[in-house]
């Protein structure tokens, strides 16, 4: 009778624990905005790519791989890149716009990105797709 009071017992703080740990600790959104995109895309002030402290070369590989989503999800359907233009010219030609607004970016990102794809390489009207 002990062991099954104990059993019972054990039981009981387990289930309070786990469902306690289960609760959600509060709202985690993954907005980022254009400030904080053009933030990580810089990285250290002063220092190259390559030579960038970890955390500063992982904050860049991250925005640098969210744009590549961002890429990924809207190319040939809302902007169209330049014949013969490499990914890398039209990417630091997009970062080099978003510098040029640093501070004025509150909003998402993403919707940045999407503005600037579009005004600057648009997509001739025969190649929408409808």
């Amino acid at each position: 009778m002990a062991n099954r009071m104990r059993c019972a017992v054990l039981c009981a703080v387990l289930t309070l624990i786990c469902g306690a740990a289960a609760q959600p600790l509060g709202a985690f959104t993954w907005h980022l905005s254009g400030d904080r995109f053009v933030a990580k895309v810089a990285g250290q002030p002063g220092v190259d790519k390559w030579s960038q402290q970890p955390d500063a070369a992982f904050q860049q590989r991250y925005a640098e791989g969210y744009q590549a989503g961002v890429v990924d999800a809207t190319q040939g359907r809302l902007w169209c890149a330049p014949r013969g233009m490499k990914p890398l010219e039209i990417d630091d030609r997009i970062w080099d716009e978003l510098r040029g607004r640093a501070g004025s970016m509150p909003g998402n990102a993403a919707a940045e990105l999407i503005a600037l794809y579009v005004a600057r390489f648009p997509c001739a009207a025969e190649k929408l797709p409808e």
